[in-house]
């Protein structure tokens, strides 16, 4: 199994079409832990084991975004577990996913960083659109259903609410509540009564009234429900004969009805209710009931799949080659009329400054090389708001956009990039990192910075008039053929300008210019 302190660990690193890798996938929720341990081939997906542990790490989220010691030490108590089982099963990849909890928590570095020697690799912070996307994926490809689907997924912290038409997203959502966080919020006490619904089920019609409209005018054939919460609330409906198993409105009120008569959470008795769900049924059916009312759901079935086997699938297209963040980028690209012909100039060299040196730079992740080659193609996105400030506006873009396939800190990077492309590097602003090292992201900025200087007259002979090199792991020499002569004075300056600006963080540039032999 791969070093836990290593960061390559998470690495997909594309293999032959015949190899079958070992995958784990971790969904770190805000409910509940999930591991899930499977075969990835051309033959498709083989599951071995599935673990799961309820940790509850949204119950200690503080209003100001703290998440507090004993929160943290029930998710490292499990990770630690999941760690033991990786031993023993020696995974080729493992991949996990922190959500809702792990993108809102301020001090989540306090558990991040403990968690690197409990299990192997880093864990990715997903946004909340990335993790609806990789649910839609995960229960798209779980089973066959034709139509268009709405999908929800209620977890500790968060809701996600999809509409996409068989593999294909068409709507992503994520709002900030769950069956934890409103469990806490609106039966605190324990206490159910029909006050405490209503005003959580008041709070969650506002959260989901600005996808209303669009929502319900795009439609959808069938609705499905992934989460936890939806299976406890189908398996309750089926015990009570209330209904076969799907959920409906009728259904769901009845159920309200139960929870108050039954007054406190300790006296809830519903039959099919698992044990560790009594806590928080209660937040999560007021969730539910909103989404029912407010987008006119009649009925909807649960599915087994969700965020973790998104995850397996997304890993899969990977080795096969098929990484849907090139595609991310394009669109970005394309939407914001970016010259795909220098884009391509400016790509070309950087990556090929970045082949020379790599080997003595110690890029130690194969995303250092994509990253490099998507801030390329997305350098000049900006120019369409501003050309002044156009770093500025194309950073700003890539850190708001809906970039499939991205988790945070990848997506971070590649807005920083853009935004040290020219003009001064933004060191205040740069990203927290967990699998990436600061100086080595300032390593890709120096190559995109000098591979847009290279052809910034948008000239043809570019690639082949300069030779590059590493004497060590932080400098770069660059020697100048003869062509540069006639523009040498203006590139003298702007590379002493670049030396000017690594410098201090350890990087080093020199360079020279040949001369053609004077005539005879």
């Amino acid at each position: 199994m791969p070093d836990p302190t290593t960061p390559s660990a998470t690495a997909v690193e594309p293999e032959s079409a015949a190899s079958s890798r070992r995958v784990a996938v971790l969904d770190l929720g805000s409910n509940s832990f999930h591991m899930t341990l499977a075969e990835v081939g051309p033959q498709g997906i083989k599951t071995y084991h599935r673990e799961k542990r309820k940790v509850q790490l949204a119950a200690g989220l503080s209003a100001d975004g703290i998440l507090d010691q004993p929160a943290i030490d029930r998710a490292l108590e499990t990770l630690g577990l999941f760690g033991q089982i990786l031993q023993d099963f020696q995974p080729d990849i493992v991949r996990a996913a922190g959500t809702y909890t792990f993108r809102a928590a301020r001090n989540i570095e306090a558990l991040v960083k403990p968690a690197r020697k409990l299990i192997p690799g880093r864990i990715e912070i997903l946004e909340g659109i990335e993790e609806a996307r990789l649910i839609y994926q995960g229960v798209s490809h779980g089973e066959y259903r034709s139509g268009r689907s709405l999908v929800v997924d209620i977890g500790g912290g968060s809701t996600e609410l999809i509409i996409g038409e068989h593999h294909q997203p068409l709507h992503l959502h994520s709002c900030n509540m769950g069956c934890v966080s409103f469990s806490q919020r609106f039966f605190a006490n324990g206490n159910i009564t029909r006050k405490a619904f209503d005003a959580a089920i008041v709070q969650a019609e506002q959260e989901l009234e600005a996808i209303r409209a669009h929502y319900q005018a795009t439609g959808w054939d069938l609705a499905i429900g992934s989460s936890g919460t939806i299976k406890a609330l189908a398996q309750c409906v089926e015990s009570a004969g209330i209904s076969s198993g799907a959920l409906t409105l009728t259904a769901l009120e009845e159920l309200k009805k139960q929870l108050i008569r039954c007054g406190h959470i300790d006296q809830i008795d519903l039959p099919g209710l698992p044990e560790d769900r009594r806590s928080v049924i209660c937040g999560g059916l007021a969730v539910l009931l909103a989404v029912f009312d407010l987008l006119d759901v009649e009925s909807m079935d649960y599915s087994d799949s969700a965020l973790r086997e998104g995850l397996l699938l997304e890993t899969q297209e990977r080795l096969q080659l098929k990484d849907n963040r090139h595609h991310s980028v394009q669109i970005i690209a394309r939407r914001f009329a970016c010259d795909e012909e220098h884009a391509g100039k400016v790509q070309q060299t950087a990556l090929a400054l970045f082949d020379t040196v790599a080997p003595q730079w110690d890029f130690d992740h194969p995303d250092y090389r994509n990253l490099l080659q998507w801030a390329c193609q997305l350098h000049e996105a900006g120019r369409q708001i501003n050309h002044m400030g156009c770093h500025k506006h194309a950073a700003y873009i890539v850190s708001n956009a809906n970039l499939a396939g991205f988790d945070r800190e990848r997506q971070q990077i590649l807005a920083f990039l853009l935004l040290c492309h020219r003009k001064s590097l933004k060191l205040s602003q740069a990203p927290e990192l967990d699998v990436f090292c600061l100086q080595r992201i300032l390593k890709l900025a120096l190559l995109l910075r000098l591979a847009i200087r290279l052809n910034q007259f948008r000239q043809n002979e570019v690639l082949h008039s300069y030779h590059a090199s590493a004497p060590g792991n932080t400098a770069l020499q660059l020697e100048f053929q003869p062509l540069w002569q006639a523009r040498e004075m203006l590139f003298h300056s702007d590379l002493t300008s670049e030396q000017e600006q690594f410098l201090p963080h350890g990087i080093q540039l020199s360079f020279s210019f040949l001369h053609e032999p004077p005539a005879q």
